[in-house]
């Protein structure tokens, strides 16, 4: 349907209106994204300058407290230079020291030559490489020097060298110690925090988080004098703010509903306008059908008014669209002349007892000329199942029922040609059957005359002219019934009896089956009366006799048997005739009740094909059973 008319492409000026709801879901989803990534940058940077803040301040405590051990060992030192310094003293101050910084785990106050004068932790005599190498540093210099990092155990160690006159003071510093104790636990949480070398290797670290996802980082460099030392703090993704979360969820659903409303509006709109050009173009489509229609259709509401006519039946009665819609019975092509039979069939129709095979009815043209016309009516359905009224299919079939006329009587020239040919090819049969009575009415009437010479022979000359009335009579009802089957007559339907149909035909064609040798056998049953044409049923016995005569006489053995059966079965009256002929062959048995088709040298091959359309006529069936070699029967039923 849609390649005859295919929807309309949407306009320039449709494809328009959509442009201003596009641009604005566009800037929309733009402003929501700007607002989410402006929200998240914002975040973000006050997240990276708290972590700066943070990193500086654990910067500066680290920082501190070398800067206050190296004060307090400077000082330590002028205690001892001064004399005021013991080994209570000295074990007191150091205390004092470590308590203050927990991360110092040794002191020492060393003479110019190497030797431990005060020692917190007796370790030997000798120094640690890297110690050796800060002090050498220090006295030269003059001026505090750290060391090289060492492992003690587990522990990440720096040692501190202050020189003073001729002494140096030594503290050794575990650098896990010093950030434990000066990184807090609110740090730990938020950050990860390391200490490592200008090679990348961790000396130290803090963090009470096992494991989580690193987003920012900051390090700076922890600067013990001679020593590249960076201080590195990673923060850890923190728990968004629930209200934050809750408004930047409810703004980016809020987000998707709208792109998702829009969309499906957008379908929804596009399914619309599909619907209605595809509606167009199916009602354009059936427009078309319904004009181009030949069948003239009716529709009518539940109180008979007109609502829709097509062209075809604005054709058929002459008058326009406008003239019948809104019409009420009487219609103006109803003929006045059989209103009242036009007002049975509408008031049947519009109570719902119209005959589903339709029925016929004459209606008026414009111009006066009458048109025959088959209606066919079913109820008209709305879309929510409703009924509204009745749809009617009407067919002008003026030219069939001339055509069927003009066949019908064709038919009846057929049946009375067939009829003569019938009685023409019986001809000399009945006239030696004929022959026969007269000779015996020309011999008893000789016979009369004599007796009538002699006296008191009354009672013979009585008995020989009953002989001769009987035999007269047989040759006039001979006659008759050669009258009564070539007679041109109306078919019409009477009261009759089958079997004595079936007697008369017996009559017809006993000569020629006894001039033939071929015997008929009758069985009969007592039958019920039937309304039928008895002449032509009277037809159709005699043509299918007459087949089986010349079925029997054509085998080569002489003589044969036909047997007529007539009965009740199922609610029909069946008539059987079956021959010992020899069967039909496959190839003729196929086109046997064609018309025109014979076996027959003078045959017209419309015999059995005019049987046929006299049982069909009367309702009933016409066929046949053959078994090659064996025979054929022939049956047919007529309705009770």
């Amino acid at each position: 349907m849609n390649l005859i008319f295919p929807p309309r492409v949407p306009t320039a000026t449709h494809r328009s209106l959509w442009l201003l709801p596009r641009i604005a879901l566009a800037l929309f989803i733009a402003a929501v994204a700007g607002l989410l990534w402006y929200s998240h940058h914002d975040e973000r940077s006050e997240q990276r300058q708290v972590l700066i803040n943070d990193v500086l301040w654990v910067e500066q405590n680290l920082r501190f407290q070398f800067e206050q051990t190296e004060e307090r060992l400077r000082s330590l030192l002028q205690s001892q230079r001064s004399g005021q310094l013991d080994l209570d003293t000295f074990n007191a101050r150091v205390q004092f020291i470590q308590s203050s910084n927990p991360g110092v785990t040794r002191v020492q106050i060393r003479s110019p030559d190497d030797a431990a004068i005060y020692d917190s932790t007796p370790i030997g005599r000798q120094y640690l490489p890297e110690i050796q190498a800060a002090s050498a540093f220090a006295t030269r210099s003059g001026n505090s020097s750290y060391s090289d990092i060492f492992k003690q155990g587990q522990d990440a160690i720096i040692a501190l060298v202050v020189p003073e006159g001729e002494h140096v003071a030594v503290a050794l510093m575990s650098l896990n110690k010093m950030v434990a104790q000066q990184v807090p636990w609110w740090f730990a949480v938020k950050y990860r925090l390391v200490i490592h070398d200008s090679n990348g290797q961790i000396i130290a670290s803090k963090s009470q988080v096992e494991t989580g996802d690193e987003t920012l980082s900051y390090q700076v460099p922890l600067e013990p004098p001679g020593k590249d030392l960076l201080l590195k703090v990673t923060a850890y993704r923190q728990p968004s703010s629930i209200v934050r979360n809750l408004l930047v969820t409810a703004v980016v659903s809020l987000a998707l509903a709208v792109v998702y409303s829009w969309w499906r509006l957008r379908r929804h709109v596009q399914g619309r306008l599909q619907a209605e050009a595809a509606l167009r173009a199916e009602h354009a489509f059936r427009q078309a059908m319904e004009d181009s229609l030949s069948v003239g259709m009716r529709a009518r509401d539940l109180e008979g008014r007109i609502i829709y006519v097509n062209p075809a039946f604005c054709k058929m009665v002459g008058f326009s669209k406008e003239e019948l819609i809104g019409a009420t019975p009487p219609y103006p092509y109803w003929v006045p002349e059989a209103m009242e039979h036009h007002l049975q069939q509408n008031q049947a129709v519009l109570s719902g007892n119209a005959p589903m095979a339709g029925f016929e009815s004459r209606i008026r043209h414009r111009n006066g000329h009458y048109v025959d016309t088959m209606v066919y009516t079913t109820p008209l359905i709305d879309a929510d199942g409703q009924k509204r009224g009745w749809m009617s299919s009407v067919l002008d079939i003026t030219e069939r029922k001339r055509i069927e006329e003009h066949t019908r009587q064709q038919e009846e020239v057929l049946r009375q040609t067939a009829k003569l040919v019938s009685m023409g090819e019986m001809a000399s049969t009945l006239a030696h059957e004929l022959n026969q009575p007269l000779m015996a009415m020309s011999g008893y009437a000789n016979a009369a005359q004599q007796l009538a010479k002699q006296p008191d022979r009354q009672l013979l000359l009585g008995s020989t002219l009953d002989k001769i009335a009987e035999q007269a009579q047989r040759a006039a009802q001979i006659v008759r019934r050669i009258r009564e089957f070539v007679r041109r007559s109306t078919p019409h339907r009477e009261t009759c009896n089958l079997n004595s149909v079936i007697d008369d035909a017996m009559g017809l064609v006993e000569p020629d089956a006894r001039q033939k040798r071929v015997k008929l056998v009758v069985n009969q049953q007592p039958l019920p009366d039937i309304q039928a044409d008895k002449v032509l049923i009277e037809q159709v016995l005699l043509n299918l006799l007459r087949n089986a005569i010349d079925a029997c006489a054509s085998q080569p053995a002489s003589g044969g048997e036909i047997t007529i059966m007539a009965c009740e079965y199922r609610g029909m009256l069946q008539v059987s005739v079956r021959d010992t002929g020899g069967g039909i062959p496959d190839q003729v048995a196929q086109h046997l009740f064609e018309a025109f088709f014979t076996t027959k040298n003078m045959g017209m091959g419309m015999g059995l094909s005019i049987c046929r359309s006299i049982i069909e006529n009367h309702q009933g069936k016409l066929w046949f059973e053959t078994e090659p070699g064996v025979g054929t029967c022939f049956h047919f039923t007529l309705p009770l």
